[in-house]
């Protein structure tokens, strides 16, 4: 309810800290919020709130929804409704509409993609459709403006788009190649803490 009713942006940030932190583990608590803010239809007020051009808001937004996503119906219910917003989150290429939206901000966007398609290649035609790719390769090509943590976050969720084989045809039939999707994470070695699972591990602590 508080997310829904407040405009303040310090109260939703803390909001949806709260949130992320109480969606984050795998005990039965965290199962039981993660249930519940989708039956409260809590899911849609997130997704509006990533339109904020609050970025701090934004950061602590997409990185509950990541935790959220841990919950498979979530998942399929992030992947169908957020993932055009989340797309609209990455740098473009246009500095106007870049300059905004911080390297914290886009990792928590990435590592929320790379949770909704890493065992969905639907998700994954969607993130290409949404013109994923496109902003994705724009951030492995422009190293020196972001951190190590986005550029490698960026390299798994273009690695984890190609894991999908069934989707490779249609990728070339995009004008992708297979090194447009390996290259970057190769490039991002050895620093990381991706795992074996494909799984992006991120601080889910709220900014102080």
């Amino acid at each position: 309810a508080l997310l829904q009713t407040c405009s303040n942006p310090e109260t939703l940030e803390a909001a949806a800290g709260a949130l992320q932190n109480l969606a984050a583990c795998y005990w039965q608590p965290s199962i039981d919020i993660r249930a519940a803010v989708r039956k409260e239809k809590g899911l849609p007020i997130l997704v509006e709130l990533l339109r904020m051009e609050v970025d701090r808001v934004v950061c602590a937004v997409a990185t509950a929804l990541r935790n959220l996503a841990i919950d498979q119906r979530n998942k399929e219910l992030i992947g169908k409704y957020a993932m055009r917003d989340l797309v609209q989150k990455l740098p473009s290429g246009n500095q106007q509409h870049d300059q905004g939206t911080s390297d914290d901000t886009i990792a928590a966007v990435l590592a929320t993609l790379n949770e909704v398609i890493k065992k969905s290649g639907e998700f994954s035609r969607s993130l290409l459709e949404a013109g994923g790719v496109e902003r994705l390769l724009n951030l492995t090509k422009n190293r020196h403006r972001h951190t190590p943590r986005v550029l490698k976050f960026a390299g798994q969720v273009l690695m984890t788009m190609w894991g999908h084989a069934e989707l490779r045809e249609v990728y070339r039939k995009h004008g992708w190649r297979e090194a447009d999707f390996l290259t970057p994470a190769r490039a991002a070695q050895p620093r990381g803490n991706s795992n074996s699972s494909g799984e992006l591990l991120i601080d889910t602590a709220p900014n102080t």
